[in-house]
């Protein structure tokens, strides 16, 4: 005969249910914000220049080694990015706007973390927005990014698992979700050979958005915090800059369409 659930059988099925909610919420999430990442993020950033005001943060040589600390973070993300697409290449960027994986990719950066990419991602996101030197912005535009990052992790996550099955779960035990273990790093990297025309190509579009918030962000910092007298000795060169990594960036993207360059 079976036995009716008790009062104290509830609460933990209620907790496992509202889990297994939430867990079902936030891949919704990661795959509502993986189709639409590419126009949501510039969005965000551009709102967050407009509209958050910047401000000095403690004594004037704290504020600046913040945003030199931001300024490195930033260029730290990009420069994992060039080195995890270099050795191993994966086409998880999508099919048809939808998380997508032909093979699980095993070596190279994501022999020491399964999610480099997000990690360089939520490292500029964060360079970026200590960059700005709003205090508002460390609130909340930093756990928007590393909240929507997760939710999209989740997300491919549940893909690679329902694709992959026991391949992918024997991979998780060997590398770490997001901060790279280096306990492999001989095997992760045998016998592979850094690929920089496969690096340069594919993360074109990411270098020149780094590139140009690294000249106007601190510009558009330097106008709220003294005015358009401040901001007028470094307008020139700010235009300059801008306008040379525009036009290299669409000569380079002319080129890559061609096929004269990085084939």
């Amino acid at each position: 005969m079976t036995r009716p659930a008790s009062k104290a059988d509830q609460p933990s099925s209620c907790v496992q249910e509202t889990a297994s909610g939430l867990r079902a919420w936030n891949i919704e999430v990661g795959n509502f914000f993986f189709r639409h990442r590419n126009a949501v993020f510039p969005v965000v950033f551009l709102l967050v220049v407009l509209t958050m005001r910047p401000r000095i943060i403690g004594t004037p040589s704290l504020d600046r080694l913040l945003i030199l600390a931001g300024v490195l973070v930033a260029v730290a993300g990009e420069a994992l990015r060039l080195v995890t697409i270099g050795f191993d290449y994966i086409d998880r960027g999508g099919k048809n706007r939808k998380v997508y994986a032909s093979r699980l990719v095993q070596g190279g950066v994501y022999g020491l973390t399964r999610n480099p990419m997000y990690l360089a991602n939520g490292m500029i996101a964060v360079g970026m927005t200590m960059l700005t030197g709003s205090p508002l912005t460390y609130v909340l535009v930093i756990p928007f990014f590393l909240f929507v990052y997760q939710a999209i992790i989740s997300a491919e996550e549940a893909f690679l698992h329902k694709q992959f099955g026991r391949d992918y779960e024997e991979y998780c035990t060997r590398a770490n979700r997001i901060l790279p273990s280096f306990r492999g790093i001989r095997e992760a990297f045998a016998g592979m050979r850094y690929n920089w025309k496969r690096s340069l190509k594919q993360d074109l579009s990411t270098i020149a958005g780094v590139l140009m918030g690294l000249i106007l962000i601190p510009f558009c910092r330097t106008f709220f915090l003294g005015g358009w007298p401040a901001a007028r000795a470094e307008a020139p060169s700010v235009l300059a800059l801008s306008s040379l990594v525009g036009l290299l960036y669409g000569l380079l993207v002319f080129l890559k369409k061609r096929q004269r360059l990085f084939y």
